[in-house]
């Protein structure tokens, strides 16, 4: 092993010895000291049996990492997630393209955010793509480098420490639902939607999971719950689902409509044997006609859960919800400013009594001055 100098180039280069060959390689600096340490660390490497040659990252490019990802990791998430990671990889390999993993430092990635973050958004090119949309990708990009980590491509990680953009900036303002506004969403709904809205309502069910893609034998009408089961978020998002006396009625009456027309509470007007895929459309034209200010569908699990909290304690609620922590709730209430008026105006009520409370103004009050003035006559 040793640094030599080659002609025609101005960098140090190091020979070293590995499984009986004789490998040559630049350090790509000037410096003989510099060039001594990673000398000293390729020894380090070789010495720990840390150090693979034809796997190291720069005979890895990104593209070929994609395919080994691919292969190991896609097939054991859901079909749902498949279909997204796959096009976030094919984003990334427009991006990175042939480029080895030596070459991708946290600058690159950096460009590579930026990159995405101004291009136009598919669903409306006059938009650029949101931030949570960049985050998820970024996400996955981390993952997929961690990857190539486990596997000794790269020693760390040039994703980790890329700051991600704030996506509270981008979402709706959350807000309580008025019943006025609800009725008159309920009004202007088209009847699937309408009978979508009451269910999600009563149960906090996820929009398309535990909402649209609801099959018949998942509800028990006699027992009045409803089953999940499969392939669901979390563990607890398996336990069966309470169905109110208001659910219950809606989907028995829904059910009496929708006979011999599949299996599926709401079914496609394409594919009749398959679920509705979104009701974004028909969501943002029922909220315009009803001149309800833009909210995501979603948010009615959020509603659910600040109704609630008004009148159930914290396991009934983390149960309702089927969340694993009960402090998630804190993310799904609403503005309970009406809430928190009432039992201020209890704790004045246990404090002052029936006294005069403590007046703030500089001049006395009415009353006060009417007095005055009959001393002074």
């Amino acid at each position: 092993m040793g640094l030599y100098r080659r002609k025609g180039t101005r960098f140090w280069w190091m020979s070293y010895s590995w499984k009986s060959e004789q490998h040559f390689e630049s350090t790509k600096c000037t410096s003989k000291a510099l060039a001594n340490k990673i000398l000293s660390k390729r020894e380090g490497e070789i010495a720990l049996q840390m150090f693979k040659v034809g796997q190291q990252g720069e005979r890895m490019s990104f593209t070929g990492l994609c395919k080994e990802f691919e292969s190991a990791h896609v097939p054991t998430l859901a079909a749902s997630t498949q279909t997204n990671v796959l096009d976030f990889l094919e984003n990334m390999r427009k991006f990175f393209g042939d480029r080895s993993l030596s070459d991708i430092d946290a600058g690159l990635v950096a460009d590579y955010r930026n990159y995405r973050k101004s291009q136009p958004s598919k669903m409306n090119p006059t938009r650029k793509i949101k931030g949570a949309t960049v985050n998820r990708e970024l996400a996955y990009l981390r993952c997929i480098l961690n990857f190539a980590v486990e596997r000794k491509y790269i020693s760390e990680n040039p994703a980790h420490g890329v700051k991600l953009f704030d996506e509270r900036r981008e979402r709706p303002v959350k807000r309580m639902l008025a019943l006025e506004d609800k009725q008159r969403i309920l009004e202007n709904a088209p009847p699937y939607l309408r009978v979508a809205i009451v269910l999600l309502a009563q149960t906090g069910g996820r929009t398309y999971t535990e909402g649209f893609s609801l099959r018949w034998d998942q509800i028990d009408f006699d027992q009045k719950v409803m089953f999940f089961g499969g392939d669901t978020k979390t563990e607890g998002s398996s336990e069966p689902v309470p169905l109110t006396g208001l659910a219950h009625d809606v989907l028995l009456s829904w059910k009496k409509e929708q006979v011999g027309k599949g299996p599926f509470l709401f079914p496609s007007p394409v594919i009749p044997d398959k679920p509705i895929t979104s009701v974004r459309k028909a969501w943002k034209t029922t909220l315009k006609n009803a001149k309800v200010a833009y909210f995501p569908i979603y948010h009615l699990r959020h509603v659910f859960c600040t109704r609630l909290s008004w009148v159930a304690p914290d396991a009934v609620v983390q149960r309702a919800m089927r969340h694993s922590s009960p402090e998630t709730k804190r993310h799904y209430q609403l503005g309970m400013v009406e809430q928190v008026r009432q039992n201020i105006e209890k704790a004045n009520e246990k404090v002052y009594g029936r006294r005069e409370v403590l007046h703030s103004y500089d001049s006395p009050p009415a009353a006060k001055k009417e007095e005055e003035i009959a001393v002074g006559k």
